[in-house]
């Protein structure tokens, strides 16, 4: 066998074992389903926001979750981080994380994940509006799902996208029925 058909062979083997690798990936299933999941973001008029997320995850195999646990108490600060530095790319302002909490909880065989997160720069500002729309990002849901999006007491509502489920006040509700739905934006201003 010539050097020229050995080297083709370790080629095709290569180019075998990533996309064995990458099939494998992709299929493979989260060790966990979330039974519930809250997004709770608060805004001010100056752009600055707290994103409050709360999911359930059950797991059938607690091994499975206890990696889990470790894994994140070891990474979600910088997940988060990084995160939001994608966001900022796709829609062209800088998002930053000024601080992020995260504390993990068992409830009656749910693992409950809570993080709060402060961004500054998390809606536009321009002439007194606060958009807090991220372009085309979009926000993934279960069955059990609520998003709240609570702006200033005294804020005027311009405009919101997609309807909302809900308007108490001045927090905004959606309980969205697909898995996934455009990230809420609400135009307001401050009121009169």
């Amino acid at each position: 066998m010539n050097q020229k058909t050995l080297f083709y062979i370790l080629i095709a083997f290569i180019v075998f074992f990533i996309v064995t690798q990458l099939v494998t990936t992709l299929t493979q299933k989260p060790p966990f389903e979330i039974a519930y999941y809250r997004s709770k973001m608060e805004y001010d008029y100056t752009g600055q926001a707290t994103f409050t997320a709360t999911a359930g995850l059950f797991f059938k195999d607690k091994s499975k979750q206890q990696q889990y646990i470790n894994q994140y108490q070891q990474a979600s600060a910088s997940t988060f981080k990084s995160y939001f530095d994608d966001v900022s790319k796709k829609v062209g302002r800088q998002i930053d994380v000024i601080s992020m909490n995260s504390t993990v909880t068992e409830r009656s065989g749910i693992l409950e994940v809570l993080e709060i997160a402060r961004l500054s720069n998390a809606a536009l500002v321009q002439d007194g509006l606060v958009d807090t729309s991220l372009k085309d990002i979009s926000i993934y849901s279960v069955n059990d799902s609520q998003i709240t999006v609570v702006i200033p007491q005294d804020a005027q509502i311009i405009t919101v996208e997609p309807t909302p489920t809900k308007v108490v006040s001045n927090e905004i509700y959606w309980q969205p029925s697909q898995a996934s739905m455009a990230f809420p934006k609400v135009v307001f201003k401050k009121g009169e």
